[in-house]
């Protein structure tokens, strides 16, 4: 059985005559941990949207563990699936959003819970033996009763981890996760998804601007910008923007903010130099 676990083909989507995303092709086996970055409007959250087909997209193929999502070939076109069946082919997918998407009424144990019992029709005894031990895992074994309102903004978040994670997802996909919280509230979180890629193995595509996370978890980066590159022999193609993106401006604003963040100066500079290099029209981790 293969390890491939999202293989993206050619992907194209447009908004009106606006096109965001133009050919993009992309592999991630099992266990990897890639971090999309680059400059609002790029096209990054389109891009993990168009995964799990919360937006259809136009043009090419996108695969989750070998079955192509959202459509089936016929006589060599695409036709769109039953919404049945694109319901099941999510529940491949996992999907933690900035904005938490909670259900207010529902405790933080029903809300991981809901996914387990209304699409792995599991029984009630049995998902909420799965959500406490998921709710346990990111530090929230005492708050299993208590509803979003009760949660801060870095607890909620940690529920939609949890939520995301407890159907055994065969990818994750965080879209800029820690944007909507306060700076205290960030760490927290962002420990959880290392321990996830680190502990439990799992794949994940984060969307992030949080550079020193992406520094330390990801085997892999790629930058919507003019030029996609990841990890350090894999190459993607380039794809269109919203607008024209200097990818060497995006990189030095990058550099020159965590030079402000960081008081030790030695590790500025490591950061500074790691963050990204642009080369032959393409951006480069630095060292590759």
């Amino acid at each position: 059985m293969s390890d491939r676990i999202v293989l993206i083909e050619k992907l194209e989507k447009s908004f009106g005559d606006l096109q965001v995303l133009k050919g993009i092709d992309l592999a991630v086996d099992q266990g990897d941990v890639l971090a999309i970055i680059g400059p609002s409007g790029s096209g990054k959250t389109t891009l993990l949207r168009c995964i799990n087909f919360l937006q259809p997209y136009d043009g090419g193929k996108v695969y989750i563990d070998g079955e192509l999502i959202g459509y089936k070939e016929e006589n060599g076109k695409l036709i769109k699936r039953p919404e049945s069946t694109i319901a099941r082919q999510r529940a491949k997918v996992g999907m933690v959003f900035q904005q938490f998407n909670l259900f207010p009424h529902m405790t933080a144990l029903q809300n991981v819970t809901l996914g387990l019992i209304q699409v792995k029709g599991m029984s009630r005894e049995e998902s909420d033996e799965i959500g406490r031990s998921w709710l346990e895992k990111v530090g929230l074994s005492d708050k299993v009763d208590s509803y979003p309102a009760e949660l801060s903004g870095g607890q909620q978040q940690r529920v939609g981890i949890a939520r995301a994670v407890a159907v055994e997802p065969k990818v994750v996909l965080f879209d800029e996760v820690t944007s909507a919280l306060d700076p205290e509230l960030v760490g927290e979180v962002l420990s959880v998804m290392k321990s996830l890629a680190q502990n439990y193995h799992m794949t994940m595509l984060v969307v992030t601007h949080e550079m020193l996370f992406a520094k330390e978890v990801p085997i892999g980066w790629s930058s919507s910008t003019k030029g996609w590159s990841l990890k350090k022999v894999r190459r993607l193609q380039p794809c269109a923007t919203r607008k024209p993106i200097d990818c060497n401006l995006f990189c030095a604003a990058l550099s020159k903010y965590y030079k402000r963040k960081i008081l030790n100066q030695k590790n500025s500079e490591r950061i500074s130099s790691f963050i990204l290099k642009r080369k032959n029209g393409y951006i480069r981790q630095a060292g590759d």
